[in-house]
């Protein structure tokens, strides 16, 4: 949560859900994240469950423009109170 309220707020596409990307620790980066700010991952593009664990996150940052598109992906939502990031 820190690490988002950090580099938020973000541009959002409904109510609060922002298309975001997020980088671990080890560098690797997930662009098309959708985060219910400030707190909850709630979908990752392609994703079936959260690939990485909310710990491992050192930055949150807006997705560029063309990875924002809600309908380009595919989506499965979830939501686990320990999904915090």
């Amino acid at each position: 949560m820190d690490v988002a309220q950090l580099n938020g707020p973000f541009e959002e596409f409904k109510q609060d859900a922002s298309i975001v990307t997020v980088e671990l620790q080890n560098g690797n980066l997930y662009e098309r994240v959708i985060v219910l700010y400030p707190n909850y991952v709630i979908a990752v593009a392609g994703k079936t469950e959260l690939p990485f664990k909310p710990s491992q996150v050192v930055r949150v940052s807006q997705a560029e423009s063309k990875n924002r598109k809600f309908k380009d992906s595919v989506w499965c939502f979830w939501y686990e109170p320990n999904q915090v990031v």
